[in-house]
């Protein structure tokens, strides 16, 4: 009985508790590969057939009372298994978690660029397994991006074709939607938002250290996070009705990152009208074309945005370390601070999920234990949480081979999730290390003459 399986675990110590779980996980991963070779298989065999089934959902959904949705998951991930090396043998391993997979699966079904994928597999099934999910689904549909460039602006010109917005009354409430619009658009407003929203959660914490002191806790709050959201939004209406009609934006609002190789390409793409889709040996920590935020951008307003755009570009390559106060500065401040969030989705504690626009930058070598500089290769965002957490239960940091940090219990036990081979080293390649920002514009006069060209077809120069 479940009950007693539960008063069996108030027996069992922590240590014992975890080490379970992670144990039963990779049982689930083999469990999740073998189904899928099971109906890798029965297609192979049409064992739908056998009772009268259409097709092999059905028969899944026979079997097991799934759903469809589940039942189309499961044979997608077959097929992906059959048709991408090491797919199948990194689930059964428990190298790569379902999630992982099946959004490999996902990718290989792409109607575009899935054909493309085996190209890339070994890589992005190395992402997987050393990434977080969240990071390698950012991974992944930034090569989906990069492999199908003409595919990615048809898709931001059709989404900016069904904009539409509305702001109604319902029985006395407030009724606003929104859909649509450009990737650079999308980026912009929900930059804007959340800076507002900042601001709404700022006014509460002041209220809250004013009424009950500075440890109050966080449901002392005066407003829930939805009420905070909503007032927010009130007060970009009300700033837009005083603003002059002439005013200038602050700058920048939004960072558009794109790897040196990638705005190469994106250039002569415009330029010579040809095209070559990344190769295995592709960086994707490094190129994208995406805003901070990790909006999906079109490569035109890309391109656009680095000759004639009012917006940061950042170009991240290995070039040499621009923002770097070394040993002479003990905080991230200024543009330092904004360079060690820039890159980063989220706080670096293991399974956090605070978004990195809202940590700290700590030092993983510590400033006072480790003699750590201020620098970029020392800074991952840490929420104000985890950070004094992890100076407090004394962990250590270090970067593996691929530059994914790795925390480090007191008794050097690693904070690693279960199947995740770690391959620590003592030093990583300087791409890691870079970002390289740059404020000016790219005024050569093979870029002009490809902005020029934008309203035409890649490749067919300024309109006459």
């Amino acid at each position: 009985m479940y009950s007693t399986l539960v008063e069996h675990l108030f027996d069992v110590t922590d240590d014992e508790l975890t080490e379970r779980f992670r144990a039963l996980e990779l049982e689930r991963r083999r469990v999740e590969a073998e189904m899928a070779a099971i109906v890798g298989e029965g297609q192979r065999r049409a064992l739908h057939t056998v009772d009268g089934h259409r097709t092999m959902k059905h028969w899944m959904r026979a079997q097991t009372n799934c759903s469809s949705t589940e039942a189309t998951r499961l044979r997608r991930l077959a097929t992906a298994c059959n048709a991408l090396d090491g797919l199948g043998a990194a689930l059964l391993d428990g190298h790569i978690g379902a999630a992982q997979a099946h959004e490999l699966a996902r990718l290989r079904t792409h109607p575009r660029v899935g054909d493309q994928l085996h190209s890339v597999s070994s890589l992005l099934l190395q992402h997987a397994e050393q990434l977080s999910y969240e990071e390698f689904r950012v991974v992944a549909r930034r090569w989906e991006t990069l492999a199908d460039l003409d595919g990615a602006q048809r898709d931001d010109d059709a989404s900016a074709e069904r904009r539409t917005a509305s702001v109604l009354q319902l029985n006395g409430s407030l009724d606003i939607r929104a859909s649509g619009g450009s990737g650079l658009v999308t980026a912009e407003m929900v930059g804007i938002f959340q800076r507002f929203v900042e601001a709404e959660f700022r006014k509460d914490v002041a209220a809250r250290t004013a009424e009950s002191g500075a440890d109050a806790p966080a449901s002392a709050l005066p407003r829930t996070d939805g009420q905070r959201r909503f007032d927010a939004l009130v007060e970009i209406f009300r700033a837009a009705v005083v603003a002059p009609a002439d005013g200038v934006a602050p700058t920048p609002v939004i960072n558009l990152l794109v790897g040196q190789a990638t705005l190469e390409r994106l250039v002569t793409r415009r330029v010579a009208g040809n095209d070559a889709a990344p190769g295995a040996d592709v960086d994707l920590t490094v190129e994208r074309i995406e805003s901070d935020g990790g909006v999906r951008l079109s490569p035109d307003d890309v391109l656009a945005a680095a000759v004639i755009g009012h917006v940061r570009r950042v170009v991240i390559d290995g070039a040499g370390v621009v923002v770097d106060a070394g040993r002479k500065r003990r905080l991230f401040t200024g543009v330092a601070r904004e360079m060690a969030l820039l890159l980063a989705q989220s706080c670096a504690h293991p399974g956090c999920t605070v978004p990195a626009r809202l940590c700290h930058v700590d030092h993983l070598a510590e400033w006072e234990r480790d003699d750590g500089g201020t620098d970029q290769d020392n800074s991952k965002p840490r929420c104000s949480t985890h950070n004094p957490w992890k100076s407090a239960n004394r962990l250590t940091s270090r970067r593996d081979r691929f530059g994914n940090v790795v925390d480090h219990r007191e008794d050097e036990t690693p904070m690693a999730p279960v199947g995740r081979r770690l391959q620590l080293a003592d030093e990583h390649p300087p791409s890691w290390r870079t970002v390289r920002v740059e404020f000016c514009r790219l005024h050569t006069p093979e870029v002009v003459a490809a902005i020029a060209g934008l309203t035409g077809s890649p490749g067919s120069g300024p309109p006459t």
